[in-house]
């Protein structure tokens, strides 16, 4: 996963941050316990969000406790104490990293492949504990999913729908992954949704990069070359489409924890439509963001 998934902090209370933040630590803790310390690095926050969820959906009682790690020596911070959601979404996380480290080896070129063959011991090592966690099925699936996945790239298709669909069942099958009835159907939908808007916002965000490599990427063959900027833009809408769904089936969820609520709403009302803009409004975009963030004026 890529991280595109993430909040939009200055729309939270601070609790709801404090708790977003100490999701995102106990996520990293549990990776560390669960898949090894090496794992902890592929963390980022599609992970956070899906552990969100699952808290959400599976009403997981949760604590925190002050913590240090070596990213923060000097000072405790809050840090979610490890709970079935998080561990799941740790081993699940180590299963979609080895088998995206796979198919890179057998895709990519260059620094990507010699990236995937240093990160390769580490993400085999994470994958079989995991594996131990009884995830074999879920394994089983991604790996299929992503093997029709490269079918389709390596076809050079013309289209992102398909693609995209793909990568929405692998999301799919992962956030739904052990539940069962109503709300597996409210997961996979979930799942599904997120996935596709990943997908298409990868492509997007890769475009200038996938243009000069001559790597495959959809709407460079769709529009026959690097599309123009209104072109561009229009995708906002879509991408908003691809949401729809999601926030539906969001709306069906009988939370019993409104921070997590209020967390999930935030990541799918703001937090993502703030990355597209962010990612087709370029450069000077990102500018602007980052002065807000800095507490700096565009004047």
């Amino acid at each position: 996963m890529f991280g595109y998934v993430k909040v939009n902090s200055p729309e939270l209370k601070v609790k709801e941050y404090e708790y977003y933040k100490g999701a995102y630590c106990g996520l990293c803790r549990s990776m560390g316990k669960c898949t090894g310390q090496c794992s902890r690095m592929t963390l980022n926050y599609d992970f956070v969000f899906l552990a969100m969820f699952r808290i959400g959906m599976e009403k997981t009682p949760v604590s925190f406790e002050q913590k240090r790690c070596l990213a923060h020596p000097l000072k405790k911070r809050n840090s979610m104490r490890r709970n079935p959601a998080l561990e799941y979404c740790a081993n699940a996380a180590a299963l979609l990293n080895y088998h995206k480290i796979m198919d890179d080896l057998a895709d990519e070129k260059g620094f990507k492949k010699i990236r995937a063959l240093l990160a390769k011991p580490f993400v085999t090592r994470a994958r079989k504990k995991a594996l131990r966690a009884g995830l074999s099925e879920l394994d089983t699936r991604i790996a299929q999913d992503l093997r029709k996945l490269s079918e389709l790239e390596a076809q050079k298709m013309a289209s992102v729908d398909a693609p995209a669909e793909v990568f929405g069942d692998i999301l799919a099958d992962i956030v739904s992954y052990g539940l069962e009835g109503c709300d597996a159907r409210i997961a996979s939908t979930v799942g599904k949704g997120v996935g596709k808007w990943i997908y298409i916002i990868d492509a997007l965000d890769d475009l200038e990069d996938d243009a000069k490599k001559e790597r495959y990427n959809p709407f460079l063959l769709l529009y026959d070359g690097m599309p123009k900027k209104e072109s561009l833009m229009s995708m906002e809408d879509a991408l908003k489409n691809e949401l729809c769904d999601v926030e539906a089936a969001i709306d069906l969820i009988d939370f019993d924890n409104e921070m997590v609520q209020n967390i999930i709403c935030n990541i799918l009302y703001i937090g993502c439509p703030a990355k597209v803009r962010e990612i087709l409004c370029g450069s000077d975009e990102k500018k602007k963001l980052k002065n807000r963030k800095d507490g700096l004026t565009d004047d």
